[in-house]
């Protein structure tokens, strides 16, 4: 009977400890996701949690049968109220999350644990839709050692100290893995475009410049602070007031903003430059912004594939950047336009319907003032400088006016009201003018040899033609005098890096010791992006090149791959059968004593148990009996009763080192004896 209970599978019923971790283990798992999904499903997900918590320090808190049913069908509605929607990435996730937090409140055999730490296997991965950064890759990858883990336990034989005890093996199963990840890597087909990219996510949120500009667009964006792209240059990079980023180019004005005008307006062509010097070649990684628009520096001559470069020098991809996106460049920082059309120029000059008296009369009083238009120009600038212009990101709010308060009545602002104010006046000037959206500077990242551009370099600049010249950017931000600049207001509301052009910064040990250690974290994120992220069917073709076999195309990397899997499959396989069966502590001592029995003539039969084997060498050597029944006793109970405490095997252990059997005296009963052990 007692055999018979030996051979039955391991209880179904869990220790408190691997709920306990179960629940631990998906609370830390769901935290990355917290902030891409609706507040609604958090808090929902959070309850179930606490709920569940409690459940395991008062199983009574655990619901019966119908109040589950309720929570499930609240759960799903809620994830309808959240996002309308229970597919595609952010629905369909939040779906996910939802029931795997109502699965922990019906744990109740190890085969539920199960069924749960697999499911947190797809929240895990599911997380990479979101963000695949190196951070939160090596925070999952922590996740999934620890779902292996509870895995190895829940399936048995841990015995005392399963964590500890179950770290070795996941240990090594994820070095077996790891081989084989790599080959996978390096040679499974890249796709051209994401497998999940199945249209269920129209409607996410953009992020970055809008493509319209109104008094508190920018700096809105500006206290947001987050990276808008990488750049890297081939030669030394340009002085940092020559790093202007292009962007949108807006041409139309009404009563409060400024837009990019009738769509379709200004057809894709080449750049027209009748000069074009101190040409500059770069690379840029684009953050993903959800729209169509790409930045480059000023001026671009040269364009990647997949993109357009419009009449206006604005550069714009052939779909919605919805992930990093690398590009090269070459632009011309010594640059003069061809004249527009005639239509283009008449377009440039239409005005919106608020002017006032007061901007006509001023620009009235310029052009007596001055014989060119580019003085005419100076003359604006000068404006922004004698008088009392402040800048500012906290200005005073305007009224249908906007841009008549800002010159004549507040005078502080961002860079969207000096840009849209001044093309404003240009225009009533007679002069064509447009608004350029883009970015000003960067910040210069040593340790990793590239530029970062952040949100809060965010800015917007003007292009007033002028004859014999083209279109030539005038920043009437920078004539703001620096006295009047409110450094305290934009240090207090940025976010991220200050503005290039204003130079706040800290000179003290450790600000420079924080930002130190920022910019190798992020030399380290770029190296991810370039190196993992970047790899693509590119990589793989130039991968062939240098084997000698593009011309073969996917089918020489389908054979390269099923080899290599083939090969590393069979030196885990060998090495796994080459591999020593692993001996527990108690049947080492007890394999230990029958050697020792051995040398003086007690040997053990292979069908003989331990108890038979010790009521035979207490026949034979009585003197032996106490310490082989004592040992062997021991033994059982550390070999083939659950849960052996680590004093009996220290005891089996101690026994067994001090038992040192000597040979018998030959005497008339040798014979009889050796026949017995024969």
């Amino acid at each position: 009977m007692m055999a018979k209970q030996h051979l039955l599978p391991i209880d179904e019923q869990p220790e408190r400890y691997q709920t306990l971790a179960l629940v631990m283990t998906v609370s830390t798992a769901y935290l990355p996701l917290a902030r891409y999904l609706n507040w609604r499903v958090t808090a929902f997900v959070a309850l179930v949690l606490l709920l569940r918590f409690a459940a395991v320090r008062w199983p009574a808190a655990a619901p019966g049968r119908w109040l589950l049913l309720t929570l499930t069908f609240v759960g799903v509605a809620n994830c309808l109220l959240a996002n309308h929607t229970l597919i595609g990435k952010v629905g369909g996730t939040s779906l996910l999350a939802t029931m795997l937090a109502l699965k922990l409140l019906e744990l109740r055999a190890r085969r539920d644990h199960r069924i749960s730490a697999i499911a947190l296997c797809f929240v895990v991965v599911v997380q990479f839709l979101f963000d695949q950064s190196m951070g939160l890759t090596l925070y999952l990858g922590g996740i999934a050692f620890m779902i292996v883990a509870l895995l190895v336990d829940l399936n048995g034989g841990m015995g005392s100290n399963p964590i500890r005890r179950a770290m070795p093996v996941v240990l090594r199963i994820s070095l077996q893995a790891l081989p084989l990840t790599v080959v996978l890597f390096a040679l499974f087909p890249r796709l051209t475009s994401p497998l999940w990219s199945l249209g269920f996510d129209q409607d996410r949120a953009t992020m970055g410049m809008s493509e319209s500009m109104e008094p508190g667009s920018i700096s809105e964006l500006v206290i947001n602070g987050d990276l808008a792209f990488r750049a890297r240059f081939d030669q030394r990079p340009p002085r940092s007031d020559q790093l202007y980023w292009r962007g949108l180019v807006l041409w139309e004005v009404d009563n409060r903003k400024w837009s990019p005008g009738r769509a379709g307006q200004y057809q894709p062509a080449d750049p027209e430059l009748t000069q074009a010097a101190e040409r500059i070649d770069y690379e840029i990684v684009l953050e993903p912004s959800q729209q169509r628009w790409m930045f480059s520096l000023d001026l671009p001559i040269e364009h990647p594939p997949n993109t357009v470069l419009s009449g206006d020098f604005q550069l714009l991809s052939d779909r919605p950047i919805t992930t990093a996106k690398r590009y090269r460049l070459t632009s011309a920082l010594d640059f003069r336009t061809a004249v527009p059309v005639e239509a283009e120029q008449r377009y440039a000059l239409r005005l919106p319907a608020n002017t006032s008296a007061r901007m006509h009369a001023i620009v009235k009083e310029w052009q007596l003032e001055t014989d060119s238009d580019w003085a005419l120009v100076q003359k604006g600038l000068d404006f922004f400088n004698r008088e009392e212009f402040h800048y500012t990101l906290l200005p005073p709010k305007l009224g249908a006016n906007p841009w008549d308060e800002f010159l004549f009545e507040t005078r502080s602002g961002f860079c969207e009201h000096y840009a849209g104010s001044f093309a404003v006046l240009m225009r009533i000037a007679g002069l064509p003018s447009r608004v350029v959206l883009g970015y000003l500077g960067g910040e210069p990242n040593r340790i990793g040899g590239y530029h970062l551009i952040w949100q809060s370099d965010a800015h917007a600049w003007v292009e007033v033609l002028i004859a014999g010249r083209g279109w030539v950017r005038v920043d009437p931000t920078s004539a703001v005098a620096p006295s009047r600049v409110d450094n305290r207001g934009a240090s207090r509301l940025l976010g991220a890096y200050t503005p290039a052009r204003f130079h706040i910064d800290s000179s003290g040990v450790l600000s420079i010791a924080i930002r130190q250690l920022r910019l190798l974290a992020d030399s380290i994120d770029a190296a991810w992006q370039r190196s993992i992220l970047d790899y693509s069917a590119a990589e793989q073709t130039r991968l062939l090149d240098r084997l000698g076999l593009a011309d073969y195309g996917e089918f020489a990397l389908a054979g390269i791959m099923v080899t290599a899997v083939t090969v590393v499959m069979g030196l885990i396989l060998v090495g796994l059968i080459r591999q020593p069966d692993a001996i527990d502590p108690a049947t080492h001592c007890f394999a230990l004593l029958c050697r020792r029995l051995a040398a003086v003539g007690l040997v053990r039969h292979a069908h003989e148990g331990p108890l038979d084997f010790a009521a035979r060498v207490a026949v034979a050597r009585p003197d032996f009996a106490p310490r082989v029944n004592a040992i062997t006793d021991l033994y059982i109970r550390g070999r083939y009763m659950p849960n052996p405490t680590a004093a009996d095997i220290q005891s089996l252990s101690r026994l067994v080192k001090a038992f040192v059997p000597t040979k018998q005296r030959r005497s008339f009963s040798d014979t009889k004896r050796r026949k017995y052990f024969a």
